[in-house]
């Protein structure tokens, strides 16, 4: 068995004389990481493994969607018909299929963690499992269908569910809805099947608002209809351009396509005109696209809405050298404020992360304006509200990778794709603004949540925290333990165990301790304490100054642990002379002690703990001295 060496034997050395107490104090130690019952039989079972990787015999689940619908922007309610193909890649016999109902999130008096105003939720109609009808009814925001026969391992069962749902007022429903009868945007929109994988069989939380979503990968085929007038954007590529847009807005998609200056499709003149799309005697226009191996569809129709467009290049999309491109789109009303700069900001943040983390795979992107506070994701499309939209595109992009890509369990680890995310958001947008200030602001927010009483675990179901705590729990949090992981390691180990964790879940459904176990595989570091220590837990990181003591020409800085949390210690002394010198005390010397003193040779007239602000310290008023002072 390969021999990896333990947090302590990082490249911290302890470079000065450490002096503990003659009897230290009883040090917490963190408990293992107990796998889950399930987990461990999935390892045996060859699906997972010990290092983080998927196993020889894993697979995932698939699907297969058509949609036809129809919006009637006056009455703001949509009706269709799903026809939906279940595949069954598992070893296992399925004797039903569970498919989610998200729209009943807004019925009257649902359990839910967001305050809405009420509609009738999805109102269903017929449905027929392999040609049957049957009569099943939605329960909590699932709907459970009993197969008969079962659906045998590699086989496929065919579905059809006529729907329709008012399309909620903006701001009276969470991540979707629509303005008058200008925009609507939407979301969580279809009955979809839930996931069923390797580890826990069908997952299918019920729906409450605050945590969201855990989708399995398919293809997607809409047939979306709406009045001449109003420009539709969706999940998947357009397949019927000439059917629907202007040969003006055609041909700029084109130029688009092959230049880097940004190209207005569609702009004020064309509204002037009425000639935003194509025309049809009937007065309606059947938008078709299609989209392939993706975890859900989202569609923007807006008859108010500016169209700009331009291409990202996408770094190894076609293997390593081999570069590619996709579309980028920014659709917006007039007088958005920075929104001029939407598909800008998007090529941005595309090929940041397809240079750093994984190729984007998909034809597209399109960023949408308005509908919401903040922004929310769906893959290849984005709703950000707000006139200064840089940030929120950057971030709801960036989920394009955490949880679109890499499709994690967004309902139970919410840190596995809000905090990811937002780690990687402070990276592109410190690139885009050529700065490298980011890390640290992220690091003393979290400092200051923490000094102020507000920490909480990460590892817990996102419906289950309060309004105030999840953001920090599942977005400030675990990005800022990311930062700090990254000093710890390094950066080349850092985000080699980024690229292979992206590489190897890619269109799958890693668990935490996948990602846990990439890490300590790939950096050879046992991580197992680090992580249950800021994941599972809410330790604090206190490291003080306790004493500065000269004699005999050398200075004894004594440093006092006063928290749970053991993490390295920088000590950055400052001479009489000016020159500064650092010694490091490792994680190891703090084991069995809650003191450590390292000496300086001359005189010290400073000390500066954690200099380069890369550590969870949450008291930093206690990580100076000055001499006289």
């Amino acid at each position: 068995m390969l021999h990896r060496p333990t947090l302590a034997a990082l490249s911290f050395t302890l470079t000065a004389t450490l002096l503990a107490q003659a009897t230290p104090p009883a040090r917490v130690v963190p408990y293992p990481i107990d796998l889950p019952d399930a987990f461990q039989a999935a390892i045996a079972n060859g699906t997972r493994t010990t290092t983080g990787r998927p196993g020889d015999k894993h697979w995932t689940n698939y699907a297969r969607y058509r949609i036809e619908a129809e919006l009637d922007p006056q009455q703001a309610r949509l009706t269709g018909t799903a026809v939906m193909t279940y595949i069954n890649r598992s070893p296992n016999e399925l004797s039903q299929l569970l498919v989610h109902c998200y729209q009943d999130l807004m019925k009257a008096g649902a359990p839910r963690t967001r305050t809405v105003t009420a509609t009738n939720g999805l109102e269903l109609g017929a449905i027929t499992v392999a040609g049957k009808s049957v009569n099943s009814k939605p329960r909590d925001t699932r709907l459970t269908l009993r197969l008969d026969p079962p659906l045998a391992a590699g086989g496929e069962v065919t579905i059809t569910i006529a729907f329709a749902f008012d399309v909620p007022v903006a701001g009276t429903a969470p991540r979707m809805g629509h303005e008058t009868d200008k925009v609507f945007y939407l979301g969580y929109w279809y009955p979809q099947f839930a996931v069923y994988d390797d580890v826990e069989g069908w997952v299918a939380d019920p729906h409450r608002g605050n945590g969201e979503f855990y989708m399995p990968y398919a293809d997607y085929d809409l047939a979306i209809t709406a009045p001449v007038g109003y420009l539709m954007r969706a999940t998947g590529e357009l397949q019927n351009a000439d059917e629907v847009l202007t040969e003006r807005a055609r041909n700029a998609l084109a130029l688009a396509s092959t230049q880097r200056q940004v190209v207005h499709v569609i702009d004020a003149d064309d509204h002037e005109a009425e000639k935003v799309t194509a025309s049809s005697p009937t007065g309606k226009l059947t938008w078709k696209f299609r989209a392939e191996n993706v975890r859900d569809t989202a569609v923007s129709i807006a008859r108010t809405y500016l169209w700009d467009a331009t291409h990202a290049v996408v770094k190894d999309k076609h293997g390593p050298g081999k570069d590619g491109t996709c579309m980028i789109h920014a659709v917006y009303e007039p007088n958005s404020g920075d929104w001029v700069r939407g598909a800008e900001y998007a090529r941005h943040t595309i090929e940041y992360m397809s240079a750093h983390v994984h190729p984007y795979p998909w034809p597209h992107m399109t960023a949408c304006e308005g509908i919401i506070g903040g922004g929310m994701e769906y893959p290849m499309m984005t709703i950000v509200g707000g006139r200064q939209p840089a940030g929120t595109i950057a971030h709801e992009l960036i989920h394009m990778w955490f949880p679109m890509l890499i499709g994690s369990n967004e309902k139970r680890c919410a840190w596995q794709d809000e905090g990811f995310t937002s780690f990687w958001t402070t990276l592109c947008r410190d690139d885009f603004a050529k700065q490298t200030n980011g890390p640290r602001r992220d690091i003393l927010s979290y400092a200051n949540t923490v000094s102020r009483g507000g920490d909480v675990v990460c590892m817990r179901h996102a419906d289950a925290y309060g309004s105030d705590n999840f953001g920090f729990a599942s977005y400030s949090k675990p990005a800022a333990v990311l930062h700090q992981l990254r000093a710890l390691l390094g950066d080349e180990v850092f985000f080699a165990a980024f690229r292979r964790y992206a590489t190897d879940w890619a269109f799958k459904h890693p668990y935490p301790y996948d990602f846990f176990r990439t890490f300590a595989e790939v950096s050879q570091v046992e991580l197992e304490p680090y992580f249950r220590t800021w994941m599972f837990e809410a330790w604090k990181l206190d490291h003080a100054v306790g004493g500065v003591e000269s004699k005999h020409g050398e200075t004894w800085v004594t440093i006092e642990d006063r928290g749970r949390a053991v993490h390295p210690c920088v000590v950055e002394a400052t001479l009489a002379d000016g020159k500064k010198e650092r010694q490091t005390i490792a994680a190891s010397a703090w084991a069995s002690t809650m003191r450590a003193t390292v000496t300086f040779r001359g005189e010290v007239v400073a000390v500066q703990l954690d200099p380069d602000v890369t550590t969870l310290d949450c008291q930093r008023t206690n990580n100076q001295w000055k001499k006289g002072t």
